[in-house]
């Protein structure tokens, strides 16, 4: 075989493509796959990853190691199995040169792997299930805002930022953070109710380097989305501002929350989104906290989801659209990871950083229980606290799932759920 076989002409010119979508933490050996994908690397791999990243060609990593035909054969299978898993072309205990398996035993990453700020709590809907109580609850100001963006690239090591709410679009700084964010290496994405986009507005966030969005759909009409925003017109402006996002070339996909009052219409919700041109949407479960708390009328079960989550992937596939489930659901109830979705499990504190206008760390937007500020304390001095080994390890999962073989996978999914409809599910089906 001759090494025209191992041909790397193509590196360079792959590295400048995925550049913006992948973001290599040496602290864990971890490559992300903007914004949730992670898989570890061995020393070799970081070493070359992080070599490229910074500026540098195939042929000066060559020019610095014995650059034999065995060296090229196993960096070009590298490439191409990296190239897969971007593709996600990966499949579980599938042969490839340069992807190995082991068996997942819960340590994985160092720190967080995404990270939301809610830039406020006000918003301009009033939503039937929001996880907001306190509308007044006050935010920081520009300046502070950016002190907690840097130190979530510079400090946490997390490479992408949703900006989130409330409606972050209230803020008339919101451009101004996006661009700051995106200035210091940050992937920004923006999950809004889109009401309050103009032209001119997408337009100043598309300059300011936003990289994507999300768009809250919570009906396929207006008679299923106004009854549950609470404001009658939301679904028109709702689906011209996601319009404005696709004219502009912003990614964008939609996001509903399944209650009881939109199940019913689900897959209608799939046909509106590929009718408007977009390729995939995601949906998350009602968390029976904030307005939803006193509201069991609309709480859909784990019991139930799972028929309901199979049910919208055949219709997406059917449609060549790609849909996304967001919420942790228990493996005993409906096991995401056989069904192609990937680990849902509770990603509170240790797979995302949540931070709530105040500059707080939270366990996520629905759990406001702050455990340090990020504004006033450096981030590695909150992570190491006693408090975090809280969810570090999982305790806040109920005491039969800590007998689970799937625990280390499953973590008992959402505690919250469970603080408000109790534990009777469990083990209810496999």
């Amino acid at each position: 075989m001759t090494n025209t076989v191992f041909d790397l002409y193509w590196v360079d010119e792959f590295i400048r493509k995925i550049k913006p979508y992948i973001y290599v933490r040496k602290l864990d050996r971890l490559l992300i796959l903007i914004p949730n994908q992670a898989y570890r690397l061995n020393e070799s791999g970081v070493a070359l990853l992080d070599f490229l990243l910074n500026g540098h060609s195939i042929n000066e990593f060559l020019s610095r190691v014995e650059s034999t035909e065995e060296k090229r054969r196993d960096i070009h299978h590298f490439f191409c199995d990296l190239r897969a898993a971007i593709k996600g072309c990966l499949r579980e205990n599938e042969q490839r040169e340069a992807v190995s398996y082991y068996e997942f035993n819960g340590e994985f990453n160092e720190y967080p792997v995404l990270s939301e700020i809610a830039v406020t709590y006000r918003c301009n809907l009033k939503c039937e299930f929001c996880y907001v109580g306190d509308r007044n609850y006050g935010e920081l100001h520009t300046n502070d805002m950016k002190k907690i963006l840097f130190k979530i690239y510079h400090e946490a090591k997390v490479p992408s930022v949703s900006f989130t709410g409330g409606e972050p679009l209230v803020r008339n700084d919101i451009c101004t953070l996006v661009e700051y964010a995106s200035n210091i290496g940050l992937w920004t994405n923006l999950i809004t109710n889109a009401t309050l986009l103009t032209r001119e507005t997408v337009h100043n966030l598309k300059r300011a380097g936003l990289s994507s969005a999300q768009v809250s759909i919570e009906g396929p009409s207006p008679r299923v989305h106004d009854t549950i925003t609470g404001i009658t017109g939301s679904f028109d402006r709702t689906t011209q501002g996601l319009k404005l996002l696709m004219d502009e070339g912003i990614p964008v996909h939609t996001n509903t929350t399944v209650s009881k009052n939109n199940i019913a219409h689900l897959e209608e919700i799939v046909l509106l989104a590929k009718n408007v041109g977009l390729s995939r949407l995601s949906m998350n479960l009602l968390i029976p906290c904030g307005s939803a708390f006193h509201k069991q009328h609309l709480w859909v079960s784990y019991s139930d989801i799972g028929d309901y989550i199979m049910r919208l992937k055949r219709r997406a596939t059917e449609e060549h659209m790609k849909f996304l489930w967001y919420s942790p659901v228990p493996m005993c109830t409906f096991n995401p990871i056989a069904h192609g979705f990937g680990n849902k499990s509770c990603a509170a504190i240790t797979g995302l950083l949540s931070i709530d206008p105040l500059g707080n760390i939270i366990p996520c937007s629905s759990w406001r229980m702050p455990v340090g500020s990020l504004l006033k304390q450096r981030f590695e001095n909150i992570w190491q606290s006693a408090m975090l080994n809280y969810f570090k390890n999982s305790e806040y999962a109920p005491a039969a799932c800590h007998e689970c073989l799937l625990f280390d996978m499953c973590k008992g999914a959402c505690p919250l759920y469970w603080k408000a409809c109790g534990e009777g599910e469990l083990g209810a089906r496999t």
